[in-house]
């Protein structure tokens, strides 16, 4: 999931984000994970927001023309009682 730069900082994400867990949510899905690239912290800082708490770290984990990135692993759990 992204959003083109001039749309950011609109509150598209956080709706697209919210979308996509409500979804999840819906078709019995407990766990969603995502990973996103370390240094997007305007990103780790949204999915922090929606709940999602950091598992791991990936090193070299994507490469950007020839550029190697590590990433961190999320996770959000849905209370099933």
């Amino acid at each position: 999931m992204g959003v083109l730069p001039g749309y950011r900082g609109r509150g598209i994400g956080k709706r697209l984000l919210q979308a996509c867990i409500a979804k999840a949510w819906s078709k019995g899905i407990t766990r969603v994970e995502l990973e996103a690239r370390i240094d997007n912290e305007r990103a780790i800082r949204l999915y922090e927001s929606a709940g999602f708490v950091h598992e791991a770290v990936k090193v070299h984990a994507m490469r950007f023309d020839g550029v190697y990135y590590d990433a961190v692993q999320m996770r959000l759990l849905r209370s099933v009682a």
